[in-house]
């Protein structure tokens, strides 16, 4: 006690180093956590992209692998000296961080394990989720619940990593380096969760669990185009109760010619392409967003059947095109018809769309035999459990790409549709917004061969309002009258609206319109020849062209947007949206962005790139989906 009372100071020094050998000996086993997180880390990516690809017995390996890292990170991070250094003060920070990290890690291997259980039961040679054409509810509830516990590990590890510190004692930078490379996968897949979430906890009521439900699928043909999509020309109503699927009889023309006789129902309120005369069912999707033209095909539909009083009316719409259908087949393999033979994804369009070389009575009766097998075939592939997660794709494909819609009644599964972009509707931007649709106005089916090719110039001003330059042409590369019986069904030439959807709020400057009659400008007081308008608040400008065989039409439209950018301080964010035409062949897409000056660009979404000038340049040989982009700018 004397020496204590002598010598506090080297008590004191003494008592500290004491205190620092232990914190060295309780922080050793800290020194391998770095090397098994970038493991696990590694592990984990590599595991979410042979998933992605497809590759499901790689992606569980890697799974495996990084569980064992993962274990070895928490066995130190949530150990006695992980916790007694946690407490310490400044040191005690940077073994939060990694305990941060060690259990976010944690939260998202988990996160694969349960989908790596749940997967067998869903596709492959052992799933239960769908046996000959019907859907297992317990199953599928299954999945309702394992979509829910994934999405809860994954914004569990969301938060995990928002929470940890850009450097730390002991870790240094290394916790803030781990933590922006996972938070790069994790927002995504936790944004993608949560719009999924919605479409998965509904598909047990779509799919009849309380109740019989009733959809009317339309398989549309591209080679004559609405703004919409491709004319529905073929028709079936599935019933579906408690997961048990039936499919009513295939009705088109030949079938069923009543179906397509001419009629009035109810339009949709708001709807300024509906005709005020009589007309058809297949004039029912001219409409360009799903939800009203999906409305208007039910009504349609109601209205034909009216004399059907056992014909309850329908809960919802499946819209699906043969290019849909190709994608499908792509996944699943080709399928066997009757009287036809192999339909594979590759010659499926060149069959039913593209074949005009020869069309005899005879070749336009197989043609239309064909349509009618494959309804039954595209639903019999569907809910066969043939490579589901590749089905699902596909479909999200063809949603993406506007050649595929889901039209529900139910306001809310309709709201699940729209979350993961299955509703088929335009943009609901305020902001810059650019969509070139076509409408063919005669019966021809030369759609197939037209090809589009879009070019933007925009102007931004530096109160963010912006001047647009557009050039769209449409091209008929048909090769001139076909063989066989020339009508007007077979008719190569093109005579179609071609329209532009604008930014709300747009002011059009200028209209000039070239096609295979000469040039002129646009805005022709014959409503049959020009028209704009306003479709639930989107302007739009549409002029009647023709594009004979191997000539083209186009359309240079020059307008203003008001609210192209928004401006904070001295930063400009301009944003972008685009709707694809979902015709057979893709389009060509360019837009150029030019900032006002006293600006220069900042950053650009992937695919873009930043010219010479300055300026920001998105340009797309091969554009397909609906996009929607975000570019800054700031001053200096």
């Amino acid at each position: 006690m004397n020496f204590v009372r002598r010598h506090p100071v080297w008590v004191s020094l003494g008592a500290l180093v004491l205190l620092v050998v232990i914190l060295g000996l309780l922080a050793l086993p800290l020194r391998g956590v770095q090397a098994d997180a970038t493991e696990a880390q590694a592990d984990l990516t590599k595991a979410a992209e042979a998933i992605k690809a497809g590759d499901m017995e790689e992606g569980w390996e890697h799974v495996a692998a990084a569980r064992v890292h993962v274990d070895d990170v928490t066995d130190v991070t949530d150990g006695a000296s992980g916790r007694v250094l946690s407490l310490v003060p400044y040191f005690g920070r940077g073994v939060g961080d990694a305990r941060r990290l060690a259990t976010a890690m944690d939260e998202l291997t988990t996160a694969l394990e349960v989908a790596e259980d749940i997967y067998p039961e869903v596709s492959g040679d052992e799933s239960t989720l769908l046996r000959d054409g019907n859907i297992n509810l317990a199953t599928m509830n299954k999945l309702v619940d394992s979509v829910e516990r994934i999405e809860d590990h994954v914004l569990e590890a969301r938060t995990q990593l928002e929470d940890v510190h850009d450097e730390a004692p002991l870790l240094g930078t290394m916790a803030a380096r781990k933590r922006d490379a996972a938070l790069d996968q994790v927002r995504p897949a936790a944004s993608g969760l949560k719009r999924m979430r919605p479409l998965v906890d509904s598909l047990p009521d779509v799919l009849g669990a309380k109740g019989e439900r009733k959809y009317l699928l339309a398989m549309m043909n591209p080679s004559e185009m609405k703004y919409s999509g491709g004319s529905m020309l073929t028709f079936s109503v599935l019933e579906v109760e408690d997961g048990v699927l039936r499919r009513g009889k295939v009705r088109d023309v030949s079938t069923n010619p009543k179906l397509f006789r001419r009629g009035f129902w109810e339009n949709v309120e708001g709807n300024v392409f509906a005709s005020p005369y009589s007309e058809r069912i297949t004039h029912a999707n001219v409409a360009p967003s799903w939800p009203v033209a999906g409305e208007e095909t039910l009504r349609a539909w109601e209205w034909l059947r009216r004399e059907r009083a056992d014909d309850p009316s329908m809960d919802g719409l499946i819209a699906i095109d043969l290019v849909a259908l190709s994608h499908v087949l792509r996944a699943t393999g080709p399928l066997q018809v009757a009287g036809v033979g192999e339909v594979t994804a590759d010659n499926l369009l060149p069959k039913l769309a593209g074949d005009y070389a020869r069309f005899t009575p005879e070749q336009q009766a197989q043609r239309k035999s064909l349509n009618r097998r494959l309804i039954p075939a595209f639903t019999d592939r569907l809910f066969s459990g043939v490579d589901f997660v590749g089905t699902m794709k596909a479909m999200n494909q063809s949603a993406q790409e506007r050649h595929l819609a889901l039209y529900f009644r139910d306001e809310d599964e309709q709201a699940a549709a729209r979350e993961v972009g299955f509703d088929g509707d335009l943009s609901q931007t305020d902001h810059d917004y650019l969509a070139v649709f076509t409408q063919n106005i005669l019966a021809s089916k030369a759609d197939y061969f037209q090809r589009k090719d879009v070019v933007s110039r925009v102007k931004v001003r530096p109160d963010g309002s912006a001047r647009v330059t557009l050039d769209a042409t449409v091209e008929n590369t048909a090769s001139g009258l076909m063989s066989g019986q020339l009508s007007e069904y077979t008719d190569p030439d093109l005579t179609m609206f071609m329209a532009t959807f604008l930014p709300r709020g747009a002011q059009v400057r200028s209209l000039t319109v070239t096609d295979s009659d000469g040039q002129r400008p646009g805005g022709n007081p014959d409503p049959t020849i020009s028209e704009t308008g306003e479709y639930f608040d989107r302007p739009y400008v549409r002029e009647r062209v023709v594009a004979r065989a191997g000539d083209s039409a186009r359309m240079q439209l020059v307008y203003d947007v008001p609210r192209a950018a928004t401006i904070s301080r001295d930063t400009m964010t301009y944003r972008l949206d685009v709707d694809p035409h979902p015709t057979v062949s893709k389009a060509q897409h360019s837009t150029t962005v030019i900032w006002p000056k006293g600006w220069k660009v900042f950053s650009v979404p992937t695919d873009w790139v930043v010219t010479k000038q300055g300026h920001a340049l998105w340009k797309q040989p091969t554009f397909a989906k609906s996009e929607s982009f975000t570019l800054t700018a700031t001053r200096g």
